[in-house]
């Protein structure tokens, strides 16, 4: 069962299956600390979309990543848990893609612009 507890300390918050190698998801990592953003990883079972909202259910800053084999999703709390703002399936091959996810991730935050990058589905 998942941990249902909100994680009090401002960080974006990453929650991936099990499998989920650390060092795949080290380019999105790389894209929030350069925003200068803390961000907490945590290895969950459920589908990318299911982890990305809670992660963003779950984090003070209100922004969730959700990742499994499938996909990997950046999410914000105040929308619909069926809905994300971007997603990349494929996403071991497109390192640099994984970063400006992250980066987005970080300024959806601080309520800067988004980095565009064609890989990077947006669901708005």
């Amino acid at each position: 069962m998942m941990d249902q507890s909100i994680v009090s300390k401002p960080t974006i918050l990453l929650y991936a299956t099990e499998h989920i190698s650390e060092d795949i998801l080290k380019p999105v990592l790389y894209g929030i600390e350069e925003e200068g953003l803390p961000v907490v990883i945590e290895s969950h079972s459920g589908t990318h979309m299911t982890l990305a909202d809670l992660a963003s259910r779950n984090s003070a800053l209100s922004v969730g990543i959700g990742v499994d084999d499938e996909a990997i999703v950046l999410t914000y709390k105040n929308i619909p848990a069926h809905q994300f703002i971007y997603r990349l399936t494929g996403y071991a091959q497109y390192p640099d893609s994984l970063r400006t996810l992250g980066v987005n991730a970080a300024r959806l935050v601080k309520g800067n612009p988004f980095v565009s990058d064609e890989r990077l589905e947006v669901a708005f």
